[in-house]
């Protein structure tokens, strides 16, 4: 009896209709997403006309080596590798005339990277003795740099500074002569810091302008800018240990930018980034600079201190080395041929080195380039001033000085 009522029961069930027991629908897919809108083509890079010729394989000079038509350099003479001759030499850029205008004594030896503004010249050099001797004793404190001052109106050389440590790097504009100092350095086993410091040339005194050692010298003098009031420098006080900017991940290559103003005292920090900022280069209000975010990747910056803007320059991701920056137009050398490597002697990712010099005008907008690619040409360290650039062309081994006068 209960059998058949249990069998009527599921009988009269499986009768019904199923409106009870309605399917759901599935949920509609989610839209796919909208396609990426094209990337716009980059702008045609304009190329520059401009006269280029060589100065001399034997040349070497500063981010400050042109003054209007002047350029200075360090010209030497080697023998068996070693350099046995040093001359602080003038070159006139639209007479091609050279002077060696002064020797430097033989029992001293200089960096080579004098800095000129009007009639003055400054460097830095030691001892000969000395210098070898710390150059063979690996990490150890730096000999005793001086800085020096030649006025080529007068021939005069007057030494301007004294202090038992090293002072290296220097800047010159108008009175104020800048340089990088040694005396409070430390922990120099792990990368060399210093102080900046300023000498007024009228008053014969001189200022600590950094509240910090922490000025980073390691790119040998190319992190320090003087122009009118205002001195720039790269800083390392904020280094972060783990930064991929370069293989060795050293805090001295995670700098920021300061500058320093002369007139009021003060010091400012001007970039905050986890990349590094180095390079720095005065041109009036304008401070430029290279941010290097990876290790084969890096751009140029421009911050305008009356606007507080930080703009970008260059877009390849790949330009190397020291810029320069004079009256508005800004130039650098620039990797993006060879996707970063810059290497005169090394294949990396399976190219070949080469970079090119590239300019970028800031009231126009416009990138150029400058120079022609040339497959494994390397070319470095361009300083502008007017219409000439000098850049140098580093090869394995050797080298050679250029000047190119933009004249389209």
């Amino acid at each position: 009896m209960n059998k058949l009522v249990i069998g009527l029961l599921v009988m009269f069930l499986l009768s019904m209709p199923m409106a009870c027991a309605k399917e759901t629908a599935p949920a509609p897919s989610p839209p796919p997403p909208p396609a990426p809108e094209p990337k716009p083509e980059p702008a045609e890079v304009k190329e520059l006309t401009a006269e280029i010729w060589e100065i001399g394989d034997n040349w070497s000079y500063s981010p400050q080596a042109i003054w209007g038509d002047m350029l200075v350099g360090m010209e030497f003479e080697q023998e068996r590798g070693k350099v046995v001759k040093q001359y602080i030499a003038t070159y006139n850029l639209r007479s091609w005339e050279k002077e060696l205008v002064y020797e430097l004594p033989p029992n001293r030896i200089a960096e080579r990277a004098p800095a000129i503004y009007g009639s003055k010249i400054v460097w830095s050099s030691v001892d000969r003795d000395e210098s070898e001797q710390q150059r063979f004793s690996g990490r150890a404190p730096l000999p005793n740099w001086d800085v020096f001052l030649l006025d080529l109106k007068t021939g005069e050389v007057r030494q301007l500074t004294t202090e038992e440590h090293a002072q290296m790097y220097p800047r010159i504009y108008g009175d104020t002569v800048v340089w990088l100092d040694s005396r409070y350095e430390v922990d120099y086993d792990v990368s060399r810091r210093y102080d900046v410091y300023a000498y007024d040339l009228g008053t014969g005194t001189e200022k600590r302008l950094t509240s910090a050692t922490t000025a980073d010298g390691t790119a040998g003098g190319k992190d320090l800018s003087i122009n009118g009031r205002l001195v720039a420098w790269a800083d390392n006080r904020h280094a972060d240990p783990e930064v991929k900017t370069h293989a060795d991940n050293q805090p001295d290559y995670n700098n920021e930018i300061y500058v320093y103003d002369i007139t009021t005292g003060r010091e400012k920090r001007i970039t905050i980034s986890p990349a590094n900022d180095h390079y720095p280069d005065i041109d009036g209000n304008k401070i430029l600079w290279h941010r290097q975010s990876e290790y084969l990747q890096s751009d140029i910056f421009v911050y305008d201190l009356e606007s507080r803007r930080e703009t970008q320059v260059s877009h390849s991701g790949f330009a190397k080395f020291r810029p320069s920056v004079h009256e508005g137009r800004i130039v650098w050398a620039d990797a993006r041929v060879s996707r970063g490597n810059a290497s005169g002697d090394t294949v990396i990712n399976g190219r070949q080195g080469q970079t090119d010099i590239y300019l970028y005008d800031l009231e126009t907008r416009q990138e150029m380039k400058l120079t022609s690619t040339v497959p494994g040409q390397v070319l470095y360290y361009p300083v502008i001033y007017g219409d000439f650039v000098v850049y140098e062309w580093i090869g394995f081994p050797g080298h050679m000085v250029y000047v190119a006068h933009i004249t389209r």
